[in-house]
């Protein structure tokens, strides 16, 4: 029985989303999350909640820095995959196999929550709400949650930057995108993500105040570094990577800027004044 819709579930079952942070733009994703996250953790070592966490790639770092993690992932291969990584490393974790909108967690017992795939891969608002609802619920007083979005530009900018806008079908998935939301992979092109929702960063906004949080800032992952023609030349070159790391600490704040990013997250607090 799948615990998410087996379209997402046999996308993950046959993609590689072990090596994906180690290709294309993973390298850059990779260390820009690394960056973020690591600026709301707390001083002393807690428990973070891996929410939609894969293979374990960042609780392993997390774990690496001292804290308790709880990764829970949908997706059984990830789960195995997340077992070994723990089994292999000095800093171990667990991992287990559940759903964003029923968390196996207690009620005010998460110093942080992160939640990697769940407000993309549900494409129904209130299901969105459930999840961030769930997030509220596991954080201690004081606590943090991070909610990664991918923007809803993001689609398109690549087809425009690779040629591919003038592809009927690829067209007509940024124009969706861009219209409402919603994302459907073309026919013609099976490896792109599977169904999901990709939001502006005002309705990434909008959502978290609807569940009872108060965002404190919406901060920009690639920004607009991965536009750089020569990028994978520029990345492996010292000098220039440094160049593009300081243009992205530069903007990575400006919201007039963030739908440049395929990437962003979003940090709030409960907010408990709502109800």
């Amino acid at each position: 029985m799948n615990l998410i819709d087996s379209e997402i579930s046999n996308f993950y079952t046959r993609s590689s989303e072990e090596s994906r942070l180690t290709l294309g733009l993973g390298p850059l994703e990779f260390e820009r999350n690394k960056d973020l996250i690591s600026r709301y953790l707390p001083d002393r070592k807690g428990l973070i909640a891996d929410i939609g966490g894969g293979p374990g790639h960042y609780a392993q770092w997390l774990a690496a820095l001292g804290h308790n993690i709880l990764l829970v992932d949908p997706v059984p291969k990830h789960i195995q995959q997340a077992e070994r990584r723990s089994k292999r490393s000095k800093y171990g974790f667990r991992a287990v196999l559940g759903e964003a909108r029923a968390l196996p967690m207690e009620n005010n017992s998460a110093d942080v929550v992160i939640l990697h795939g769940p407000l993309y891969h549900l494409q129904d608002l209130e299901e969105r709400l459930a999840v961030l609802k769930e997030a509220r619920r596991i954080l201690k007083i004081g606590g943090v949650v991070l909610g990664f979005g991918i923007n809803h530009a993001a689609s398109t900018l690549a087809a425009l930057q690779n040629g591919l806008i003038h592809h009927d079908q690829v067209f007509a998935m940024c124009k969706q995108e861009l219209l409402s939301g919603e994302h459907y992979p073309p026919a013609d092109f099976p490896g792109i993500l599977a169904q999901a929702f990709f939001h502006s960063p005002s309705a990434l906004i909008s959502e978290f105040k609807a569940a009872g949080f108060n965002p404190t800032a919406v901060l920009a992952v690639e920004g607009m570094a991965w536009m750089d023609q020569q990028y994978f030349e520029s990345w492996s070159s010292p000098a220039k990577k440094r160049r593009l790391l300081e243009l992205l600490k530069l903007t990575e704040a400006n919201q007039e800027l963030l739908c440049l990013s395929p990437h962003m997250m979003l940090a709030a607090e409960v907010d408990h004044m709502a109800p």
